[in-house]
């Protein structure tokens, strides 16, 4: 029997970083949703312990990273042991090198916090909107049709017991991982190579002897590498063996674990206190060939999966349900047209396919080839053991220049959308801001009363935000008066619309909120002089939807997003 819901709910599977944000966004949107995870407790694991500056600056977006701060640390630099001996320092470097913040960057940097901890934050933000996570509940049948989703649901009960229910939903988001069910039930294929002679083990455990000060390695090249990172946690380590031509599948037990780290780095004085968790990854590389199928769709380790080299995989994961969420809340209240999903797939599909190559490339990086190249000067900007130098991996630059909802007044700078496509993930460094592109940050906006803030803690998930750049003239700019009027033409509470001038006492306008750009760096961030007027239409996540220069072309952008 069909358990009914009304209104009917979106179901998010799997309760990872992918599917929680994919909820919180969700839950933003005031759309109504149940979150389930086949697991019946929730792990402790490091595992994607890193969050690029994308992904911190989507975590704004969310309300959520100032709770994520406190948890995490920047990269710690790296140290490399002379075998035999294991004590000889033989290189000191940064895995990857650190930038510093600007105002249109103000989170250029990595930063590192155990998986398990982000986890926790976003269920926090959650249960804020009464929603929690069904632990020890999984899909067994996904049936879908014009007007909804029946899905097949059996329960594990805390003693043990199971019941089976089947229910009603308006969409699915299968969040549920490389080995999840979601993909298989829409038919997606999982492309892509399994490197078989290869294996990698992973142990969260607290070690004594050993100082939180260095990232450290031991390597025996051409075999396997040995590394130990420090976690934020004090005392607690990330360890890892990773091996090309060689698998450790033989480590998973714990006592072989540390007889073996013991050994190969002759430091029997690391004393390990606790392993927590023990986990074995045979390496691939394959990701799907949809992301999505009528009323399902999939995101993150379910649609992708690759090395950790570049510690991608979390991110993109993120980026993907936020690509996918604020879509589906317009589709969901009926604000858009259900055309509107199917980029979800046409914007990621290209990001993912040449991150995959990124990644897959430094993969060839993990273990080191020859015992001399540790000692070997390397050019500053490229890749080597253990040294990422491939700037893309920021995420800074991931774009969707090409897809049909963006709209550039200026057209495609004689581009086309193979070209674009090509560029989906190194994107166009030192170029001016285009339709598709991330959309920057600008700090030191004031309005009426005096207070300052940023684009970054106007920007939501939940709301297309209308920057309006006017000319520095004493004559009112009547751009303002042409975007206030196309932003209403749009659903109720879809768009809001911020005025930005560079002159000081900036006065609030009917239906607009607005700011004196006080240094001018949106201005700058934006490439728009100050005797000229422009409007940016900034997309919930983050992206640029459209530059325009009035309202015309503004309806011409909103028709692409809004059922109007």
């Amino acid at each position: 029997m069909t358990t009914p819901h009304s209104p009917p709910l979106i179901l998010v599977i799997g309760a990872g970083p992918s599917g929680l944000t994919a909820a919180l966004t969700l839950a933003q949107n005031g759309v109504p949703i149940r979150v389930i995870e086949k697991t019946t407790s929730y792990h402790q694991m490091a595992r994607g312990g890193g969050l690029q500056p994308r992904t911190l600056e989507i975590l704004h977006f969310l309300g959520i990273m100032d709770d994520i701060r406190p948890l995490g640390e920047h990269l710690h630099t790296m140290q490399m042991y002379k075998l035999p001996g294991g004590t000889e320092p033989l290189r000191t470097w940064r895995i990857m090198e650190d930038l510093p913040v600007s105002p249109d960057r103000p989170e250029p940097n990595t930063f590192i916090v155990s998986q398990y901890l982000t986890e926790r934050v976003f269920r926090d933000h959650l249960s804020k909107y009464g929603v929690h996570v069904e632990l020890g509940t999984e899909p067994t049948a996904i049936e879908q049709d014009d007007d909804g989703v029946s899905v097949t649901l059996k329960c594990v009960n805390a003693d043990g017991s199971e019941k089976v229910e089947t229910a009603r939903f308006a969409y699915a988001i299968g969040a549920d991982g490389a080995k999840g069910f979601t993909r298989k039930a829409i038919g997606a294929t999982f492309e892509g190579q399994t490197k078989d002679d290869d294996g990698q083990v992973w142990a969260d455990t607290e070690i004594d002897g050993l100082s939180s000060e260095y990232w450290r390695l031991w390597a025996q090249p051409g075999h396997f590498t040995i590394s130990i990172r420090p976690k934020p946690e004090p005392g607690h380590f990330h360890v890892g063996i990773f091996g090309q031509n060689f698998d450790p599948v033989h480590l998973t037990d714990p006592a072989k674990f540390i007889d073996f780290v013991h050994a190969r780095t002759e430091r029997k004085d690391f004393v390990f206190k606790h392993i927590s968790a023990l986990t074995y990854w045979k390496p691939k590389m394959r990701m799907v060939n949809k992301f999505g199928e009528g009323r399902v769709f999939i995101a993150g380790d379910a649609a992708h999966v690759h090395s950790p080299t570049g510690g991608q995989g979390l991110n993109t994961s993120i980026q993907d349900s936020l690509n996918l969420a604020w879509k589906l809340a317009l589709a969901y209240k009926g604000l858009a047209s259900p055309e509107l999903l199917t980029t979800y797939q046409v914007e990621r599909i290209p990001v993912v396919t040449y991150m995959l190559m990124a990644t897959s490339n430094l993969y060839t990086h993990m273990v080191q080839k020859k015992a001399e190249d540790v000692k070997v000067a390397e050019k500053p900007n490229s890749s080597g053991f253990m040294k990422w130098r491939d700037q893309t991996l920021r995420q800074l630059e991931i774009n969707c220049r090409w897809s049909p909802i963006v709209y550039d007044a200026r057209g495609t700078n004689g581009l086309d959308a193979d070209d674009m496509k090509a560029r989906a993930y190194h994107g166009y460094p030192g170029e001016d801001v285009r339709a598709g592109d991330r959309a920057p940050d600008a700090p030191a906006l004031v309005d009426a009363s005096g207070k300052e803030t940023a684009l970054f803690q106007i920007f939501k998930t939940n709301v297309h935000t209308m920057l309006v750049f006017t000319r520095s003239t004493d004559d009112a700019d009547p751009i303002v008066e042409e975007a206030v009027s196309a932003a209403q033409t749009c659903p109720s509470n879809t768009v809001k619309t911020v005025v930005l001038s560079r002159r000081a006492g900036t006065k609030d306008v009917p239906g607009a909120t607005s700011y004196c750009d006080s240094q001018g760096h949106a201005y700058d961030a934006y490439h728009v002089e100050e005797h000229d007027s422009a409007i940016v239409i900034v997309r919930p996540d983050g992206y640029v939807g459209a530059f325009v220069r009035d309202a015309g072309e503004c309806q011409e952008y909103f028709a692409r997003i809004f059922a109007i």
